[in-house]
């Protein structure tokens, strides 16, 4: 089974990893996936400084779940769930996991607005960890 996870390093995200974790069997493999969103008119400093920071925390992931068959891909996009998606496709993945809100500070009623989207637009199964 391949997985991917929707991950910023947020709290959400991190409980969402722990759970996906669980659900791995030897041979699975995940994919722990983070998104730069394109600013538009932002210098190009800004977009390094991000892909330079997504980096730095996809590695630190990759080093706590040593042992696991991981992944990691930073991806650039204005619509993160679309981005997602997208990736999910192309490597065919079986099943999404993201937690339920994320770093866009923004509190929704019942979901955040990527986990929300990922639901709507996935044609694989998405796991919402809260």
């Amino acid at each position: 089974m391949k997985i991917v996870l929707a991950y910023d390093g947020s709290d959400y995200s991190k409980k969402a990893l722990l759970y996906a974790l669980k659900l791995m069997k030897e041979k699975d493999e995940i994919h722990v996936v983070t998104v730069v969103k394109e600013v538009p008119r932002s210098p190009e400093q800004v977009i390094v400084e991000s892909e330079t920071k997504a980096e730095k925390m996809l590695e630190e992931i990759k080093r706590e779940i040593e042992g696991y068959s991981v992944k990691t891909k930073i991806l650039e996009g204005s619509d993160v769930a679309s981005a997602l998606v997208e990736y999910c496709k192309k490597i065919e993945c079986n099943m999404i996991v993201t937690g339920t809100r994320g770093l866009t500070g923004v509190k929704k009623a019942i979901l955040g607005s990527v986990s929300s989207a990922l639901v709507n637009k996935s044609d694989v199964p998405v796991l919402v960890v809260k």
